[in-house]
């Protein structure tokens, strides 16, 4: 009883911590790329520029904004707390001050822009390059060596600048080591149209590869630095290619600068073909499938892994953790199994929530079209909540919602867990929404969290009926009870009430058995509009002191 009990003074009280500091062995410019940054924005011509940090690096904040206010001669802005997850450009706050241009600093979940460009800064993390090689000599050993399939080296965003060595060395050992790439760190441009400054996305490219002749020269030049307007295509280097390498025939030049899904159809590679999963690209050996590929992954334990575990739960990854605790071998599979009653969840379902986790990632709107045909075609109600970062008790003040369908960039939309176990009953994937709900959708073995690879010109998109289906009944698996899917007779529910009177307020029941009539039933619905606002006063009085809990004046 005591979280119902207590006074919450120690919420109150509660001191301020300081962000993780940046490591002693990284200098500013190592770490944040100022010099970097500032060509960038001279190159766009970009007046009004917000740099976005993650929490654990607000402490270098405003040394970064202070030296590119002194090379730049004008202001930039600090977004210090994201609107959604830290990963994804947050628009929302850029906005706020009319910002023309993003710097996201930190690590990313490589998702295409919705209207501002942006360039992206991954930052480091400390990485002991000698002991990472000397700990995956060891873990390959096990591995037969006579097996020819590429093992594929795929890391997080931050431990960039170290991947050039470590896949130099270990190729020398491993010949069938196939290094990842990152796409989008760099220069991005929106997916919605917008004129290129000059090309300042390519000739940046070439700014940054000069503003780094340390130790990382080697391995620059695995950054993308894509141009949606750029007529060159950035995969094979030429000019107006029209290979078509997609099923549907669509030309290469389209799928490789559209970037509108980070995923293509495994099936459809040709020799040394390019496969693009979770913002990474693989460039694979003729008559090689990513299906018989095993994985390496250099970088902390986090939503990154555990996305790409899900990817391919039936493949082999060795973790690389950098805190030298030893390769792990993992697999996703027990947390894809895990996941499959979420699918009988959303079937017992009536409502289901849409759950808006973002609004800066390319086509979330178009998701959110797709999911509301979806949940109206298998006969249940959909509404549509934005709430920032979604919470417990935020929630909760909906509880007739059953279940949300978090639409998101495809990190944020796994919650973990055993850290927060409330959120993951609660959220779902449009991914698993298709498959539970769709008819012909399968499930698979891939866990699809990207939402863009459902939509159409998607790696997994499937043509959907708008028409609604037949009723049909089946038992829950959870409860035991039936649960149907579809509209009875084909009948459309009916779509308003009669129109009553309350309080002498005319009321039109919309909607019944939804949200009218819901919210009809309750004690307390809002605020009355009708009621006169309170008349001004120009006296000033003294209010409460305390905290709701126990007010000054109410102690005995």
């Amino acid at each position: 009883m005591s979280a119902f009990t207590n006074t919450g003074s120690a919420v109150v009280q509660r001191q301020v911590v300081e962000g993780v500091p940046r490591g002693d062995s990284f200098t500013l410019e190592q770490m944040y790329e100022v010099t970097r940054c500032v060509a960038w924005v001279r190159q766009g011509d970009y007046h009004k520029v917000c740099l976005q940090f993650p929490d654990e690096l607000l402490g270098d904040a405003a040394a970064v904004a202070e030296a590119m206010t002194c090379q730049l001669g004008q202001p930039v802005y600090i977004l210090g707390d994201t609107t959604y997850g830290s990963c994804c450009v947050d628009e929302v706050a850029a906005a706020h001050v009319g910002a023309d241009a993003v710097i996201h600093f930190g690590n990313t979940c490589l998702s295409r822009s919705q209207r501002l460009p942006v360039l992206y800064i991954p930052t480091r993390l400390q990485v002991d390059i000698a002991g990472v090689m000397e700990q995956l000599k060891n873990a390959l050993e096990e591995r037969d060596s006579s097996g020819t399939h590429p093992l594929i080296l795929l890391y997080d965003t931050r431990c960039q600048y170290a991947v050039g060595k470590i896949f130099s060395e270990l190729s020398l050992s491993l010949p069938h080591l196939v290094q990842s790439t990152l796409e989008g760190v760099g220069c991005e441009e929106p997916t919605t149209p917008n004129t290129c400054k000059e090309h300042s996305c390519q000739s940046q490219g070439k700014k940054s590869k000069e503003s780094n002749s340390n130790e990382d020269s080697a391995d620059v030049g695995h950054v993308f630095d894509n141009c949606s307007n750029d007529s060159k295509c950035n995969c094979c280097d030429s000019e107006n290619c029209q290979k078509p390498t997609e099923k549907d025939g669509s030309s290469h030049n389209d799928s490789c600068t559209s970037n509108a899904s980070n995923s293509i159809d495994e099936n459809s590679q040709n020799s040394n073909s390019k496969v693009k999963f979770n913002g990474r690209c693989v460039l694979l050996p003729s008559e090689t499938d990513i299906k018989d590929c095993s994985f390496i992954y250099l970088g902390p334990k986090g939503t990154t892994l555990d996305s790409l575990l899900l990817r391919f739960a039936d493949k082999t990854f060795y973790h690389v953790p950098l805190s030298n605790e030893g390769v792990q071998r993992l697999s996703g599979m027990q947390s894809l199994f895990r996941r499959n009653i979420k699918l009988e969840i959303i079937r017992d379902a009536s409502i289901i929530g849409i759950l808006v986790g973002t609004l800066g990632v390319a086509k979330y709107q178009e998701a959110i079209a797709r999911l509301k045909s979806i949940i109206k075609c298998a006969g249940k109600r959909s509404y549509t909540f934005v709430v920032g970062k979604p919470n417990e008790p935020k929630l909760a003040n909906i509880s007739e919602v059953d279940v949300y369908v978090y639409v998101t960039c495809p990190e944020t939309t796994l919650v973990d867990r055993a850290s927060d176990p409330i959120l993951y009953r609660k959220l779902v994937a449009p991914w698993e929404v298709e498959v539970a709900l769709v008819a012909g959708r399968e499930w698979s073995m891939n866990f699809e969290s990207d939402f863009s690879a459902l939509l159409p010109g998607g790696a997994h998109h499937m043509e959907v009926c708008k028409a609604p289906r037949a009723e049909e009944a089946s038992v829950s698996l959870i409860t035991n009870q039936t649960q149907t899917l579809g509209l009875r007779d084909g009948s459309e529910e009916a779509a308003a009430g009669p129109v009553v009177v309350q309080e002498g307020r005319a009321l039109a029941a919309l909607h019944v058995g939804g949200g009218g009539q819901i919210l009809g039933g309750r004690s307390w619905a809002g605020l009355d509009p009708t009621q006169p606002p309170p008349a001004p006063s120009t006296v000033v009085l003294e209010g409460r002191k305390g905290i709701a809990a126990e007010y000054q004046d109410e102690k005995r």
